[in-house]
């Protein structure tokens, strides 16, 4: 079945109406999903994960007017609370805080992400993209949006949240993304938060104007970015709360999973986690599998992903059965961009049984 595909254009508030009512019943589905997932993994109550969204919320008002513009419409054409809208745009602090701070060695992780060099490549093109690995129940789909300025972006999002996650835009930016977790992750911090920042990256034109939006301001929380600018440009930033670690590519390929290559040289300390050889299987896995090849296909990568060694902790996740319900992480969907073309293919599930679909933005 097709990953649900929908293009909204105008301004944030405008797309976001359109957002709301076209996903709406999904959105309702995620928001449970995730009240739930709060209360059973983090013991917070409904009360308490909207009062700390209400305090999050005041403040993006002055972060983002625009971000919080694109939320407003989504609550108000789907008919659900601006405040359980913002906990979804706001999950990944909220979320990854929580579980952080209870040392929950078992939560859901996920996310394996690469970028290529255009002389790795059969056709001379920068290629980025990733396996994005999350909680099997939720709900996502494809965003062509179309800005007041011309801007085209094309993005995967989860229901409900506003700014999109991996994607790329008609400037050729790309970007892929990692959770991470450390010691200093604090959603009270107040700061941007995460889901906004992918929102601006996509809206950028160049690398540098993307790269300060990582860099700029201290975070909350702990992520991983890959960002890429055609026609050959492309680099890792690990970000801690406090901390910038930017890493260049190893014969000519980045490939990144959830974890820090290297904390130790870099002073962070992260949660203990006795799944995190999962992670660096994951990430050591990928870039043997890229390397191999003297001169790389889109055919060949979509093979990568598909890959099932290690199964089912494999680059294509599958459930374990030896988890409980709410440690389960899937693929809920693999992407491969071509920055160059401006083209993408993704899948709507793992991309062993799902086939990559074609869709392509226009250059500005």
């Amino acid at each position: 079945m097709s990953l649900t595909h929908f293009k909204f254009l105008g301004t944030s508030y405008e797309q976001g109406l359109a957002h709301g009512e076209c996903l709406k019943e999904s959105i309702q589905k995620n928001i449970e999903v995730y009240i739930s997932r709060f209360q059973t993994e983090a013991c917070i109550k409904k009360s308490d994960l909207l009062s700390n969204t209400s305090i999050y919320l005041d403040v993006l008002r002055k972060q983002s007017p625009e971000y919080v513009r694109g939320m407003i419409g989504i609550s108000e054409s789907s008919n659900i609370s601006l405040l359980e809208i913002s906990m979804l745009n706001l999950r990944y602090e909220l979320f990854y805080h929580a579980l952080g701070k209870r040392y929950l060695q078992n939560s859901v992780d996920g996310c394996t992400s690469f970028a290529i060099n255009p002389n790795n490549m059969v056709n001379k093109n920068l290629v980025m993209g990733q396996n994005w690995d999350w909680i099997p129940e939720i709900d996502c789909a494809l965003i062509t949006s179309i800005d007041e300025d011309g801007l085209q972006r094309i993005s995967f999002t989860e229901a409900g949240i506003y700014g999109g996650k991996p994607g790329m835009n008609s400037a050729g930016i790309g970007l892929a993304v990692n959770g991470m977790h450390s010691m200093n992750d604090d959603w009270r911090r107040l700061k941007k938060p995460f889901h906004v920042r992918c929102y601006e990256i996509l809206r950028s034109i160049n690398m540098e104007n993307a790269l300060k939006t990582l860099t700029e301001s201290p975070r909350s929380c702990t992520a991983n970015f890959i960002l890429g600018q055609t026609p050959s440009q492309f680099l890792n930033i690990e970000l801690s709360p406090d901390k910038i670690n930017l890493i260049h590519p190893n014969e000519n390929i980045l490939v990144h999973a959830n974890h820090f290559n290297d904390p130790n040289s870099i002073g962070i300390i992260e949660p203990p986690n006795p799944r995190r050889h999962f992670s660096e299987f994951r990430n050591e896995r990928l870039f043997s599998l890229l390397k191999n090849y003297k001169k790389l296909t889109i055919s060949n990568i979509k093979t990568a992903l598909s890959d099932h060694k290690n199964h089912p902790q494999s680059i294509c996740r599958h459930i374990d059965e030896n988890l409980s319900l709410h440690e389960q992480t899937i693929t809920k969907t693999a992407m491969i961009m071509d920055l160059n073309d401006r083209m993408i293919w993704l899948t709507n599930g793992q991309p062993c049984k799902n086939s990559f679909e074609k869709h392509q933005i226009n250059k500005s």
